[in-house]
């Protein structure tokens, strides 16, 4: 018995040994497993419970002009956050932030009662909101500082440079097309819960490096932006047009130095403006360019030698019929050289020298032009236009494309068109991207200027440049075109419009352009202007060839470009020194007012006072000194006279000098250095 009961507590023994074996094997391996194996999980679940990752917006690049002017900026600004678990009252914080913040508080209340500890109350707020919600003082109510896209500029180039969203995403224009390079990298903060649930940031969290994205410089002049908006906008206005587009471009280069839409909008706020009111209409919108067309068709004829400029054509005395169509000038004329076709923009001219070169070889000049096929500018959107196949022309359509109806182009493709011409017939790719560089400064991408080919040859460039240039002499349909000491040379152009209603052209209904270069003979500028609508004038050399002049007359100055032709007694006497050059400097107590907030970003320049002189018509010449040359545009548009400006920067010379008598329509001086 006794021996019996020793083997049995020596296997009680063993068996509990064996339990506590297995037990403290199982919370060995179970320690390994949690310690090493599972380790990161376990980890991140429990950084989950008293932490959270917050994605900040990435710092984008700057976007500059060719003269180094900033365009579009990043700020910093609050964010704020909120943790519902802190919230005491969430109907009353609701009601408080609804006020500030001007959101919905319904939707305030379900987000301070919601069982997360981190929501989003509203992203970029200004610095006032800021400051208000901040003097609340309430228990989980924080701020985050975050970047947002700031444009300084406001409308100006808004349809070019686009808009972002609320993470600073491209949405439109260059902002879209090279967001890889804008964006940046993201970064992101470290939320901290306690042990109560209450959250704060973890400020000893540092951002990871290379957050700003790259910059981009642009072909793009600020200040030939603003003279081509400025011009637009007052001839869209005087003649009461839809809107207006003017492009202008370098022939040789293809670099485009503006590109205006009217009317504008301001990316600051884009959310506040309709999609089509966005939509760079330089691109996306294509029209029947009407007369303008002429000159491709001749061109195209000059090439394949079927007509040279002084053959004889006959125009029928203004009435043509074409497929049981009658087809008429403007005006009635008999035999007509092919000069003079195209100078007094002759539509049964256009359509027998169309009718010479033929529908396959037409629908192939015109292809080798551009139209057709997009230009591979680097901005988002762009349009082909319309060019159905030759082959599904009809007698009449092979007419009508022949004076610039039944087919549909951009500006753009307009522009480059006839940049081709004064380039001696070769067509360039337009770019308005010159370089991006990182945030180091080192240059990563460079665009240049790419020919893309040869449309005709130099001779045949030659002829339809000297062409061009009899429309804008006496007697041609675009003699307002002309600027002030350069010739120039273009085409004028009135097209009917399409009735939505009833599928046919419209009589009361116009697109009039203008399109040209100067100097004609060594181009520096190729300039396309449009009008949509205008009324009750509707002729493209009424409308938009002034604006074509305006344009050149200002920047061919701001491109040390000298005059080419004697200028107008009063300029020569300037240039003499038979009139004095004055040096004009701000006096601040007397000779301009308190800073104008709408005039930049950073509030540099003055309004100078505009004094009205008791002589009938005439007022005074404000002192312009120190003032930037989109101020001095902007102050000197409201005197309604005509100025010529050199150099850059402020302005430190200006003639007739301040206190000096002036009218509308006088020539005005102004030059600018960089100070």
């Amino acid at each position: 018995m006794k021996v019996s009961s020793a083997k049995w507590i020596r296997f009680r023994i063993h068996i509990v040994f064996a339990f506590f074996v297995v037990v403290w094997a199982g919370l060995i391996l179970r320690a390994f497993h949690l310690q090493v194996l599972d380790q990161k999980n376990l980890a991140g679940q429990a950084a989950a419970q008293y932490q959270r990752i917050i994605k900040i917006n990435p710092v984008r690049g700057d976007i500059f002009d060719r003269q180094g002017e900033k365009l579009a900026v990043s700020l910093e600004t609050d964010s704020i956050f909120a943790n519902p678990q802190e919230i005491q009252d969430p109907v009353r914080t609701a009601a408080q932030l609804a006020k500030i913040l001007s959101l919905d508080r319904p939707m305030l209340v379900d987000k301070l009662k919601s069982k997360t500890t981190f929501v989003w109350i509203k992203r970029q707020v200004t610095p006032e909101e800021s400051a208000q919600v901040a003097d609340l003082n309430s228990g989980g109510l924080g701020s985050i500082k975050e970047s947002k896209r700031f444009y300084p500029n406001k409308q100006l180039a808004a349809h070019v440079l686009g808009f972002t969203g609320v993470d600073t995403q491209g949405l439109g224009g260059l902002e879209n097309y090279y967001d890889e390079y804008l964006q940046g990298t993201p970064s992101s903060w470290r939320v901290m819960c306690d042990a109560l649930g209450r959250t704060f940031l973890d400020r000893d969290a540092e951002a990871p490096p290379g957050l700003r994205g790259s910059s981009l410089t642009l072909t793009l002049d600020r200040r030939i932006q603003f003279v081509a908006e400025k011009a637009l906008a007052a001839a869209v206005e005087k003649y009461s047009a839809r809107g207006g587009l003017a492009v202008v471009v370098r022939p040789k280069t293809g670099e485009i130095l503006a590109s205006a839409v009217v009317p504008s909008f301001n990316p600051n706020v884009y959310q506040a403006y309709l999609p089509e009111q966005r939509r760079n209409r330089v691109l996306t919108d294509a029209f029947d360019p009407g007369s303008t067309f002429k000159i491709f068709v001749t061109a195209g004829a000059l090439a394949e030698g079927l007509v040279k400029p002084l053959d004889l054509i006959n125009c029928e005395n203004g009435t043509y019929t074409v497929d049981r169509h009658t087809i008429h000038d403007h005006k009635k004329h008999g035999w007509l050289t092919v000069n003079k076709v195209i100078k007094y923009s002759s539509n049964i001219g256009a359509l027998k020298i169309g009718e010479q070169i033929g529908p396959a070889r037409l629908y192939h000049y015109l292809g080798r032009f551009g139209f057709g096929e997009k230009s591979g500018v680097d901005l988002p959107g762009e349009s082909v236009g319309l060019m159905r196949p030759y082959q599904n022309w009809r007698k009449l359509d092979s007419a009508n494309v022949a004076f610039g109806q039944g087919i549909s182009v951009t500006a753009l493709q307009m522009v480059m068109a006839m940049a081709a011409l004064a380039n001696d017939g070769w067509l360039m790719r337009p770019y308005i991207v010159a370089e991006i560089t990182d945030c180091f400064g080192r240059t990563i991408k460079n665009n240049r200027p790419l020919a893309i080919r040869q449309v005709v040859s130099t001779e045949t460039a030659q002829k339809a440049k000297a062409m061009l240039r009899l429309v804008v002499e006496e007697g041609g349909t675009g003699t307002r075109a002309e600027p002030v000491g350069y010739p120039a040379a273009g085409k004028t152009g009135t097209a009917q419009k399409v009735d939505q209603v009833s599928g046919t052209y419209s009589d009361r209904k116009f697109f009039s352009s203008f399109v040209g270069f100067v100097p004609w003979q060594e181009p520096e500028l190729a300039i396309f202007v449009g009008l949509d609508e205008p009324h009750p004038e509707i002729y493209g050399g009424i409308v938009a060839a002034p604006v074509f002049r305006e344009i050149a007359e200002q920047v061919l100055p701001l491109l040390n470009v000298p005059p080419l032709v004697p200028l107008p007694e009063e300029i020569r006497s300037v240039e003499a020194g038979k009139i004095p050059r004055v040096a004009a400097w701000v006096d601040s107590d007397r000779a301009v007012q308190a800073p104008d907030p709408d005039a930049s970003a950073d509030g540099a320049d003055l309004a100078p006072q505009m004094v009205v002189s008791e002589e009938k018509g005439r007022e005074t010449m404000p002192n312009l000194a120190g003032l930037s040359m989109g101020r001095v545009l902007e102050l000197m548009s409201a005197y309604g006279v005509s100025l010529i400006f050199s150099g850059s920067g402020r302005a430190v010379w200006q003639n007739p000098p301040p206190g000096g008598l002036i009218k509308a329509g006088q020539i005005c001086r102004v030059k600018f250095e960089q100070g």
